[in-house]
C-alpha cells in the first residue's frame, strides 16, 4: 500500500536522512512549527513503518575493514531455503548491508574484511553449505560508497556531500573499548538521544558529547542515516552498473550523479563496473528517463548499463561486528 505524505512528512524524513540527530526543535524551525507537531509527525511516520530506524555511518576503514560485495543467483531453491540462507548471512556478525534483489541476481550483501584472506573464512562456510543452490555469484572489492540524502523527497537537486564508506587508508584501530562500544551502539540507533546513551554507558552525556564529537572530527562517525521504506511512497529501487567507452569527462559525470536529486548512491569497485549507482524513481519510465538524460549529457561516454531492482533491504549497519 502506498501512503501519501505532504510537503511537512517529506521535509522531516529529508532532513532526517541527512541527519538524523537533529533535533525536532530544529527541524520545526524550518517547518515553522512546533516541536510537539514534529514529534508527533515523526511518531506517526514511524507508526506506519515508513521510518524504520535509525543508524549511523561509520567509515569502517579507519577501523582497519575493506568491505567485499556479493551477488548471488540461485538455482533450484525454495523459498525457505534462500530465507535460511538470507538468515545465515544477517546473523553473521562482518555482513553490515544485505537486499534481495529482482533481475540478474537474487540476494546481495556487504561484508567487512581486514585481510582479503579473511573472506575465505566465511567464504568457504557458505559455499559449504549452499553451493548447490548457487547457480551464477558476482564478488567485487569496494574502494568506496557515497550515499547523499534523498532529495527527491523535497524536488532539489542534491547540494549535500553526503557520506562516505571505504576512502581512508586501512589503520589499526586507535580507539579505546569506550569509543568501540559507543560506535557499536550507535549503529544500532543512530537517534539515540545523549541522556539514554549516558545511562546505557554509564557515564555523564558531557563525556558522550565529548566522545561522539572528537568520533566525528577524525571522521570516523561520517553521520546519520534515516532508515526508510521507500517502498510505501511508491518508489523503486535501481542498482546500475554504467561501463565507460571513456573516462574523460568523469570528474563531470561524478558531479552531475551527485546533483541528481534521484540519485542516491555512487560506488566505486575493483573488479566491478566503472561506476555504479543507485537510483529511486516512482516508475520504470522516470528510470528510463534518468539513464537517456545521462547518455544524451554524456554523449559518446557511457558504453553499457546494466540494472538490478532492488527487492528488500534486510540489513544495514556499519560497525565492522567484530567488536
Amino acid at each position: 500500500m502506498v501512503l501519501k505524505l505532504d510537503m511537512f512528512d517529506k521535509r522531516i524524513l529529508f532532513e532526517l536522512d541527512k541527519n538524523a540527530r537533529i533535533t525536532t526543535s530544529d527541524i520545526g524551525k524550518m517547518l515553522k512549527k512546533s516541536k510537539q507537531f514534529v514529534d508527533y509527525r515523526i511518531k506517526k511516520l514511524e507508526d506506519q513503518k515508513i521510518l524504520l530506524g535509525y543508524t549511523t555511518v561509520i567509515e569502517h576503514a579507519k577501523l582497519g575493514y575493506r568491505s567485499s560485495r556479493v551477488y548471488f543467483k540461485f538455482r533450484n531453491i525454495t523459498p525457505e531455503k534462500q530465507k535460511e540462507l538470507e538468515k545465515d548471512l544477517i546473523k553473521d556478525k562482518e555482513v553490515w548491508w544485505l537486499v534481495t534483489l529482482e533481475g540478474q541476481w537474487d540476494v546481495g550483501y556487504a561484508m567487512a574484511i581486514s585481510t582479503i584472506v579473511d573472506f575465505y573464512k566465511y567464504w568457504d562456510v557458505l559455499m559449504d553449505k549452499y553451493r548447490k543452490y548457487i547457480s551464477n555469484r558476482y564478488v567485487v572489492l569496494y574502494t568506496h560508497v557515497r550515499q547523499y540524502p534523498k532529495s527527491y523527497l523535497i524536488d532539489k537537486k542534491n547540494m549535500d556531500s553526503g557520506t562516505i564508506v571505504g576512502k581512508s587508508k586501512l589503520r589499526d584501530p586507535i580507539l579505546t573499548e569506550f569509543d568501540l562500544q559507543l560506535l557499536k551502539v550507535l549503529s544500532s540507533n543512530g537517534r539515540m538521544p545523549l541522556l539514554t546513551l549516558a545511562s546505557h554507558m554509564k557515564t555523564s552525556p558531557q563525556v558522550v558529547k565529548n566522545h561522539i564529537t572528537i568520533l566525528t572530527k577524525k571522521e570516523i562517525i561520517q553521520g546519520y542515516r534515516a532508515i526508510i521504506d521507500i517502498s510505501k511512497l511508491g518508489y523503486r529501487y535501481f542498482r546500475v552498473f554504467m561501463n565507460l567507452v571513456h573516462t574523460e569527462r568523469i570528474k563531470e559525470l561524478l558531479q552531475y550523479i551527485k546533483e541528481h536529486p534521484n540519485i542516491v548512491n555512487i560506488d566505486r569497485t575493483i573488479g566491478g563496473a566503472d561506476v555504479e549507482i543507485e537510483i529511486q524513481v516512482k516508475s520504470f519510465d522516470e528510470f528510463d528517463t534518468i539513464i537517456k538524460g545521462m547518455r544524451s549529457h554524456f554523449k559518446g561516454m557511457i558504453d553499457t548499463v546494466d540494472f538490478v531492482i532492488v527487492g528488500k533491504e534486510k540489513k544495514m549497519n556499519y560497525f565492522p561486528f567484530k567488536y
